[in-house]
């Protein structure tokens, strides 16, 4: 989750600025999703059920893969 004053950054950035922003806020919104899904399989007994270990593991893998695309986007500009 950004900060309110990272909202306020975004919100006042136009142009290049702008996108290069998002990327980077992005970047860390997702990497905050993949801790969340590591933190959730460190534990004995976590994810059991079928569908809940689907959804992690399909947001661990998704969310590296949007990083990866937005990380390249970023060292293009």
């Amino acid at each position: 989750m950004l900060s309110m004053e990272q909202l306020a950054e975004l919100r006042d950035a136009q142009g290049p600025l702008f996108d290069e922003l998002f990327l980077e806020y992005m970047i860390q919104h997702h990497t905050g999703a993949v801790v969340m899904v590591e933190e959730l399989f460190s534990y004995d007994g976590a994810a059991q059920g079928v569908s809940t270990y689907k959804l992690a593991s399909d947001i661990q893998v998704d969310q590296r893969t949007e990083i990866a695309r937005m990380q390249q986007m970023l060292n293009e500009r």
